[in-house]
């Protein structure tokens, strides 16, 4: 699986730099990104939702080793905790191996931030699939 690096995504979004990110940065995080103007203006839904997915994936990084990266067990808790409907419907006891084998680009047997958000865009994505199916078949 592919993932982004900085200078993919400023290509692919064409308008995307380090200070854009800096400024969608609302609310404080452990890396301190916090402006004046930030506790003025409430972020958009999808600058929440960018938000919650970096912290979500801090929450359970480092808490053994690299702190900004996933461990096998860091990647178990986290899907166990945040996507349990996702891994309890799943009957492959191997999933979590599977999931971190295809996740590690580098195999560096963890999972990074650019890593991680793979993972999600591909379920965001079966998921949107099903979505419009389920639509399609509605009639709608």
């Amino acid at each position: 699986m592919k993932t982004l690096s900085d200078s993919n995504l400023v290509s692919v979004c064409g308008v995307l730099s380090k200070e854009y990110a800096f400024r969608l940065c609302r609310r404080p995080l452990d890396f301190g990104c916090l402006s004046p103007q930030s506790l003025i203006t409430m972020p958009t839904q999808l600058e929440g939702a960018m938000d919650a997915l970096i912290r979500v994936f801090h929450n359970y990084s480092g808490n053994e080793g690299d702190k900004f990266k996933l461990n096998k067990g860091e990647l178990k808790q986290l899907l166990n905790s945040e996507l349990t409907d996702f891994l309890t419907s799943q009957k492959d006891p191997m999933l979590v191996e599977k999931i971190m084998n295809d996740l590690d680009s580098n195999k560096d047997n963890e999972v990074d931030f650019n890593e991680f958000v793979v993972l999600v865009a591909a379920l965001t994505v079966a998921c949107n699939d099903f979505f419009q199916e389920q639509q399609k078949n509605k009639g709608n």
